[in-house]
C-alpha cells in the first residue's frame, strides 16, 4: 500500500512538472508587440500612471512565464527524485541545473524575447532550494508551490528597479524598455520606491507563508507522534489487560481445582467402599468444599458479594497466589496475631486479588532500583483493619494515576481503587522517607475476631 501511495505521489508530481512546463512554452509565444508598443508611446504622453501600468504588465508577464518555469523543474526533481531511493539529489539537482540550462538555450525563443539569467533568477534559484530544505518534510506539493510563486513573483519586481540594473537586474528587453522610458520621463524614483515596495510586500508574504507551513508541519508531525504513542499504549493495555486476565484465570482454576480434587478424592472413596465409618465425616468434607466452590464462583461472577474471612485466612490465600512466582520469598508479613485473627467481610476472590497486584508492583518498583524485600503488613485501630505494602523501589510518580512508573499502565493499581472503594475502604500511597513506598488499605471491621485457644 505504501508502495502504490508513493507511485502515486511521483506520478502527480511527475504530471504537474510536464503541465508547468508546457505553460511556459506556450507564454514563451505571447506576443510582446503590443506592450513595446505602449511602453514606446510613454514619452510621448509623459503620464507616471502609464509608465506604472507599462511596469506591472512587465512583471506580471515575466512572472508567468518564470512561475511556471520554476515550478515546473521544481516538481519535476521531486517527481524524478520518487522513483527511487537512490535518485533523491534529483530533488536539488533537477531545478538547479535545468533552470539556467534553460535561460542559455538558443537566445531566440517566440518572438525574439532574449532571456536574461540574472540576479533575480539567481535569487529564484536559490529560493527553490532554500525552500526545499525548509519544506521537506511536507508533502503537499500546492502549498509548497504557492510559497514558491511568491518568492520568484517578488524577485520579478527587481527586474524594473533602475537602480538595480547595473547589478544584474533588468538587462532582459521589457524591462530595459520600461527603465528606459522612466529615464525619459524622470520618473526613476517612482520605479525605484514602487518595485521595492512590492517586491517586499510579496516577499514577506512568501516568507510568512513558508514559516506557516513549517509551523503547520511541525504541528502535525507532533500529532502523528502523539497519536503513535497513544495507539502504542492502548495496545500495552490491551497486552497488559489480557496477561492480567490469563494470570488471573489460571489462579481461579488453581484455587477451584483445590477443593474440586477433594471432592473428587473422598467421592471415589466413599463410591469403593472404603470408607467404612468416616462415610458421614467425608460428606462434610465433600459439602464443606462444594461450598467453597459456590462461593468463589459468586465472588467471580458478583463484586457485591461478600463472606466473612479470618484476616489470616485471607493473607494465607494471597500467599498461595503468589507462591508460583520467583519473588515470592521476598514477601515477608508482619502482623501481631491478634490482627490475624479479626474478621473482615470481603470477596474473597477480588479482594485478594487487590493484594496479589500490589505485591506484583513492588516487585516492579524493587526491579527499577535493586532493592530486595516487600513487606506485607496488618494493624487495627478502633474501626478499622489497615493492610499495607511496603517496597524498596524509587516511590511513586506524581502522575501514578496514568502509570506506575515502572513501565507499568497503571491498570493494577486502578483495579485495586475499584475493589477497595467497591468494599467502603479507602487506598492511599505514599513514599516514604528513607526510600520506596507504601500503599495502604484500610477496611471496617466486621467483629472482634474469634478467641485464640
Amino acid at each position: 500500500m505504501e508502495t502504490l501511495n508513493a507511485d502515486n505521489h511521483t506520478a502527480k508530481h511527475l504530471a504537474a512538472a510536464l503541465f508547468f512546463l508546457l505553460l511556459w512554452t506556450a507564454a514563451q509565444q505571447i506576443s510582446t508587440a503590443p506592450l513595446l508598443r505602449a511602453i514606446a508611446r510613454i514619452p510621448e504622453t509623459m503620464d507616471s500612471g502609464d509608465l506604472l501600468t507599462a511596469a506591472a504588465f512587465v512583471v506580471m508577464l515575466n512572472g508567468i512565464r518564470a512561475i511556471a518555469l520554476y515550478l515546473g523543474w521544481f516538481l519535476a526533481g521531486n517527481g524524478l527524485a520518487g522513483l527511487h531511493s537512490s535518485l533523491s539529489f534529483l530533488s536539488w539537482l533537477t531545478p538547479v541545473a535545468a533552470i539556467p540550462l534553460t535561460y542559455f538555450l538558443p537566445p531566440v525563443l517566440g518572438e525574439g524575447i532574449q532571456l536574461h539569467f540574472g540576479i533575480p533568477a539567481v535569487l529564484s534559484v536559490t529560493s527553490v532550494l532554500v525552500l526545499r530544505h525548509l519544506t521537506r518534510h511536507i508533502s503537499d506539493w500546492v502549498y509548497k508551490s504557492i510559497a514558491l510563486a511568491l518568492f520568484v513573483f517578488s524577485f520579478q519586481w527587481l527586474d524594473i528597479i533602475p537602480s538595480l540594473t547595473d547589478y544584474g537586474a533588468g538587462w532582459g528587453e521589457l524591462s530595459t524598455s520600461v527603465k528606459t522610458a522612466a529615464g525619459i520621463l524622470g520618473r526613476e524614483a517612482l520605479l525605484n520606491w514602487s518595485g521595492s515596495s512590492v517586491f517586499a510586500g510579496l516577499f514577506l508574504s512568501g516568507v510568512l507563508t513558508t514559516e506557516l507551513m513549517v509551523t503547520y508541519s511541525a504541528r502535525l508531525a507532533d500529532m502523528a507522534l502523539l497519536r503513535d504513542r497513544e495507539n502504542k499504549m492502548a495496545r500495552l493495555r490491551e497486552q497488559s489487560i489480557a496477561s492480567r486476565s490469563l494470570v488471573e484465570m489460571q489462579q481461579l482454576v488453581h484455587d477451584l481445582k483445590r477443593p474440586l480434587t477433594t471432592i473428587l478424592g473422598l467421592g471415589d472413596v466413599i463410591v469403593s467402599g472404603r470408607g467404612g465409618g468416616n462415610t458421614a465425616k467425608y460428606g462434610t468434607v465433600i459439602c464443606e468444599a462444594a461450598r467453597t466452590m459456590e462461593e468463589m464462583v459468586s465472588e467471580i461472577l458478583h463484586e457485591d458479594f461478600r463472606r466473612p474471612v479470618l484476616l489470616g485466612d485471607l493473607v494465607e490465600y494471597v500467599f498461595t497466589q503468589i507462591s508460583p512466582f520467583s519473588w515470592r520469598e521476598t514477601v515477608s508479613l508482619e502482623a501481631d496475631r491478634p490482627v490475624l485473627m479479626e474478621t473482615v467481610e470481603v470477596n474473597v476472590v477480588r479482594f485478594s486479588r487487590a493484594l496479589v497486584n500490589l505485591l506484583d508492583n513492588a516487585h516492579k518498583a524493587n526491579a527499577q532500583s535493586g532493592g530486595g524485600k516487600i513487606t506485607l503488613s496488618a494493624e487495627l485501630d478502633e474501626r478499622s483493619v489497615i493492610i499495607s505494602v511496603a517496597d524498596e523501589g524509587p516511590g511513586f510518580p506524581p502522575d501514578w494515576k496514568s502509570g506506575s512508573g515502572w513501565n507499568s499502565t497503571g491498570l493494577g493499581l486502578q483495579y485495586v481503587t475499584m475493589v477497595v472503594c467497591n468494599h467502603g475502604g479507602t487506598f492511599r500511597t505514599e513514599n516514604l522517607p528513607g526510600g520506596g513506598a507504601r500503599t495502604e488499605l484500610t477496611l471496617g471491621r466486621a467483629g472482634k475476631g474469634k478467641d485464640e485457644h
